[in-house]
């Protein structure tokens, strides 16, 4: 039997032409070259859209799970550019820099592309896609770095792909992330919870999982006040605590970023806390 889930109205901040503004924005502000162009490139590549569409057509065509398409990976790109934009404020540097391995642009760089790319391996299986995004990626990721880096040494090639693999591999909430990079996208990834995690009508089982992500109306990265980070969530339902408890807090933990995040959550911008009482 087959449901309709009325879908609720987003403010404009969460409307996909505010993230893409937003998305190209952030490398801009810092003067990150390299990485403005990259955005660009992901954006249009049609080789990146087909692919998720065919993510798409695996989960939420035959299983009617939520949206792992294009807009899913704009959104999670945006907000781990966001993370990491809000963690060098604060004086905190990602990984690739931090460990000399790279400067920030290669970081972001490492980010963008690995956060289009994360939920590829979905149109194998759900069961370890994260380690099928990587093999499928893998000739697309070489192409990208011979473009951007087309007068570095092999070594140099590799380091940047370890990273890129790195991060795609240690999004999902069961592996454990150990650099920045991949902690922003594993985070991001979470945070992409406002309204059912799709811009189409829901149609068809309706469970804790689809009420709960329907219920969550508004999430926020910005900065914190005790910590670098506050994720602010709001949401119409009291329902949408699952949400945040089973699939943002998991993936949070497994990062190496539990520490500098704070939580504001709301239900119809009442302040409330959780039984897990996230700090």
């Amino acid at each position: 039997m087959s449901y309709v889930i009325e879908k609720p109205k987003l403010p404009e901040k969460m409307q996909m032409r505010y993230v893409i503004s937003e998305l190209k924005s952030i490398p801009a502000s810092l003067e990150l070259e390299k990485s403005s162009k990259l955005v660009e490139d992901l954006l249009a590549d049609t080789r990146i859209k087909s692919m998720l569409n065919a993510v798409n057509t695996m989960l939420v065509g035959y299983l009617k799970y939520n949206d792992h398409g294009w807009s899913h990976a704009v959104i999670v790109a945006r907000n781990a550019v966001k993370i990491l934009k809000i963690l060098l404020k604060r004086g905190i540097q990602p990984s690739m820099v931090a460990y000399r391995f790279g400067d920030l642009d290669d970081s972001f760089f490492v980010t963008l592309l690995a956060s289009f790319l994360h939920d590829v391996g979905n149109m194998v299986h759900r069961s370890f896609h994260w380690s099928h995004s990587v093999h499928i990626s893998y000739d697309l990721i070489w192409d990208y770095i011979n473009k951007y880096y087309d007068k570095a040494d092999l070594n140099r090639k590799w380091v940047i792909f370890a990273h890129i693999a790195n991060a795609i591999y240690s999004h999902d909430e069961r592996v454990k992330a150990f650099t920045i990079e991949a902690s922003a996208i594993k985070v991001g990834d979470g945070c992409d919870m406002a309204a059912g995690r799709s811009r189409k009508p829901y149609t068809g089982k309706v469970d804790i999982h689809s009420v709960s992500a329907w219920s969550i109306t508004e999430v926020e990265i910005t900065d914190g006040e005790r910590r670098p980070i506050k994720i602010r969530i709001n949401m119409t339902n009291p329902a949408g605590i699952f949400q945040v408890e089973e699939i943002l807090m998991k993936k949070v933990e497994t990062s190496i970023l539990a520490n500098q995040i704070e939580y504001d959550i709301r239900v119809n911008d009442k302040p409330i806390r959780l039984a897990k009482s996230p700090v």
